[in-house]
């Protein structure tokens, strides 16, 4: 082989292994691949998607990975809103998916979404979709599942626990037959019954990024007759900031909740409610309970969630709720309870008028807000829904009380990031372990390459030298 080939070979193999090595290493900001809908990019975001009368909670984690809470009810309008956001920011893979309760309007769109998405844990409720002797022989399998583990029920199904609807039955069927991809096998989904208690299961924490996710109730599954009250009060933490989800938690759920709050020694229940105990936590975003009814989000519940009241105007609630839906939600009663207690207008958010709702939290813990809808008035906000004629629309009094804490715009907050990358950010750099084992070889490659490139030079410049001395 001549010499001018061999170099333009040994060029190209060498510039193929940089070219691959430097595609591997390229910053991104946005999908990492099959499992998120963006990279590693040490923000965490919050989507309160618009879907009718109904919930659904969409979580980016800063570490990538992500979490649907509850999802549309089953009219194609609201999970199809779902899902066509949900695919509008890139989502194929959700690390987690929380049925709060059994009601169609949280989980009716579950199906859909299973069937549109690999998920690999689900969170279920303590209600039974069937007797454990049904007379059609239906069943449900966390009547077999470990109280242990987390995937059987773990206390009494009595008749107030048990939730025979079609829509319900189709959800958890779906869920206990889902799986999802990896390192090119089907493995199946892992399935939990919801549980505050159950060390195993009742706390997510990251691990690249110190983000927690916990869940604080249900207390007393046993005693409930209202569907809304097997709904968990759910935590999710970064960086300093807050929020509390909800789900339709009623009346007797939070109750129960406060009264352990109240009853209980610090150091309790393995110190997880200690930060409750002491009056030491204050949410930064509230989803309000039951789409602002007003036997959810009461005072009790609330003076726990926002202990340090000189706050209460900088905290954001949230309602989840239909344009001119039947219900009047959000209720006066709970409108003006926030009012009461020192909250501001303007820090209420309410699909129903600002459209999807989409909560930022940066690595250094700025929160920043984006509303599809941003210019609604305060008088709109404190307007209850369209109602009936038992519950005719009113206005509640502005209380006058004005946020003194600065929201940042969350910019495109509705698309997946599109921001150029931080380089000096350690997660602009993270990778999969899968990526990393890739990575290896090729700066192995590369390495036999330049080695191999040294010796042919060295060979070639030895061969060039004593044609110069035979001249």
């Amino acid at each position: 082989m001549k010499t001018g080939t061999t170099t333009k070979l040994i060029a190209a193999m060498l510039a193929v292994a940089m070219a691959i090595a430097a595609f591997a290493f390229i910053p991104r900001a946005n999908g990492e691949g099959m499992q998120t809908a963006y990279a590693a990019d040490g923000d965490l975001r919050v989507h309160f998607i618009d879907c009718g009368q109904a919930d659904a909670c969409y979580i980016e984690f800063p570490d990538g990975k992500s979490m649907l809470i509850d999802t549309g009810d089953r009219s194609s309008d609201s999970y199809g809103n779902v899902i066509e956001y949900l695919d509008d920011q890139g989502v194929q893979t959700l690390d987690w998916l929380i049925l709060t309760h059994s009601d169609a309007d949280h989980i009716g769109g579950a199906t859909h979404v299973l069937e549109e998405y690999e998920v690999k844990t689900i969170y279920r409720p303590h209600q039974a979709c069937a007797p454990e002797e049904g007379d059609d022989g239906a069943t449900d399998p966390a009547y077999e599942g470990s109280e242990e583990d987390g995937t059987g029920f773990y206390a009494e199904i009595a008749d107030n626990n048990i939730k025979t609807t079609a829509t319900y039955q189709k959800a958890i069927a779906a869920a206990y037959a889902e799986t999802y991809t990896e390192n090119g096998r089907s493995v199946p989904a892992e399935v939990y019954v919801t549980n505050p208690f159950n060390e195993r299961i009742n706390h997510i924490a990251g691990e690249s990024f110190e983000y927690t996710f916990d869940f604080y109730s249900p207390v007393h599954v046993e005693d409930y007759d209202d569907s809304n009250d097997f709904s968990p009060v759910m935590v999710l933490s970064y960086e300093g900031r807050d929020f509390v989800l909800t789900g339709d938690a009623e009346k007797d759920n939070e109750a129960d909740f406060v009264e352990l709050v109240r009853n209980s020694d610090v150091g309790s229940y393995g110190g997880r409610y200690d930060k409750f105990i002491r009056n030491e936590f204050t949410a930064d975003v509230i989803k309000m309970g039951h789409h602002g009814s007003s036997t959810s989000s009461g005072e009790d519940f609330l003076e726990i969630m926002t202990a340090n009241e000189q706050k209460r105007p900088n905290i954001f609630t949230i309602f989840s709720c239909g344009d001119g839906n039947s219900y009047g939600h959000p209720h006066k009663e709970t409108l003006q309870r926030l009012m009461d207690m020192g909250f501001s207008a303007e820090r209420i958010e309410r699909t129903d008028l600002n459209g999807d709702i989409v909560f930022g939290v940066s690595a250094s813990g700025a929160l920043a807000l984006s509303e599809e809808t941003p210019d609604v008035t305060n008088e709109a906000k404190l307007t209850t829904g369209n109602g009936n004629d038992k519950r005719p629309q009113e206005t509640i009094k502005d209380n006058g009380v004005k946020p003194d804490e600065a929201i940042d715009d969350l910019p495109d907050a509705r698309q997946p990031n599109g921001n150029m990358p931080d380089l000096f950010d350690p997660a602009t750099w993270a990778r999969s372990p899968a990526e990393w084992h890739i990575l290896q070889w090729v700066v192995i490659v590369v390495a036999v390459l330049a080695v191999i490139a040294v010796i042919a030079f060295a060979v070639m410049g030895t061969k060039k030298r004593k044609r110069k001395r035979r001249k």
